[in-house]
């Protein structure tokens, strides 16, 4: 069984032909599929039995505990769907009742995954960097005549620091009105936009499929608002203090092994220490102060 994510905070803005809404993809174009809502009353229950195919859970309204292979559970809220494999036992739960979208057949999921086979944050590696430069000369070409750089950012930026072996960077322009643009310049080479994922400021793409390329995350920004400020901030700090290098590499090993695997989990286990350290650069640089998520609060920041 997998998690992913198709709330608000992962929906791509609609404007054309006049409009004015949120879509949150579920499945790819190409998929052949039966769609159905499925109303679960108090108590509800679908008895545990195997998938004839693949097969997909979106909860609605309400709230839904799944399980899958090997009894593995789950709390699903508005927004979040299980996907169970073809030849998979499951089963679900409802107390208070839910309405779930299903959608069964063969498809591709567009959604955003929450659940991973494993989070696995290694020892710093020295081919990071080169990683990043491979990854740049393939998009640089395509945003060179709008682009003010890419940056490299997030832990794989940082020389010493442990890290999931994904490169995170930054395609950084100077205005709002190029944000658009460089969207549709993006996707000529494969790069599938995919809204801002709960984070006003910052778009992000999934990487194309038929290139190969390292394992990265791209997202676009303007120069300097807040989730690039968020990024390079947090990148020179850990670059330059090594006492806080060693307590962040240290506590994502921790989350990467309590999480299980949950990637909402893992960002949350770290987000008050990352909150610490960016609330510090900004007083050291002498910016305002900002308020960042609270793990607490709504789902996940990031």
């Amino acid at each position: 069984m997998k998690i992913f994510r198709f709330d608000q905070g992962t929906s791509i803005p609609i404007s054309d032909f006049g409009s004015r809404l949120l879509v949150g993809p579920i499945t790819a174009e190409d998929a052949r599929v039966r769609v159905q809502l499925m109303y679960l009353p108090e108590d509800g229950v679908i008895g545990r039995h195997v998938s004839a195919s693949r097969q997909l859970f979106g909860l609605v309204v309400g709230e839904a505990t799944v399980s899958g292979r090997g009894g593995e559970s789950r709390i699903l809220k508005p927004g979040y769907a299980a996907v169970w494999e073809a030849g998979e036992e499951h089963a679900v739960q409802s107390k208070s009742g839910a309405t779930a979208v299903s959608i069964e057949g063969v498809f591709e999921m567009w959604a955003m995954g929450v659940t991973s086979r494993v989070i696995t944050v290694e020892d710093y590696d020295p081919a990071w960097p080169e990683w990043f430069k491979t990854i740049h000369g393939y998009v640089w070409p395509s945003v060179a005549d709008l682009a003010v750089r890419i940056d490299h950012v997030g832990s794989t930026s940082v020389p010493g620091l442990a890290a999931k072996p994904i490169i995170d960077m930054d395609i950084v322009v100077r205005g709002d009105e190029e944000v658009r643009p460089a969207i549709e310049m993006l996707s000529e080479i494969g790069y599938r936009w995919r809204g801002d994922f709960g984070i006003p400021g910052r778009e992000s793409f999934d990487r194309p499929k038929d290139v190969e390329l390292p394992t990265h995350n791209l997202y676009l920004v303007v120069e300097d608002n807040k989730p690039h400020l968020d990024h390079w901030l947090l990148r020179d700090l850990l670059r330059d203090d090594p006492l806080a290098r060693e307590e962040y590499a240290a506590l994502k090993r921790r989350n990467a092994a309590a999480a299980e695997n949950d990637m909402d989990v893992y960002i949350a286990a770290k987000a008050r220490f990352v909150a610490g350290l960016l609330t510090r650069a900004r007083r050291e640089r002498g910016l305002p102060p900002a308020t960042y998520w609270d793990p607490d609060a709504d789902g996940p920041e990031d």
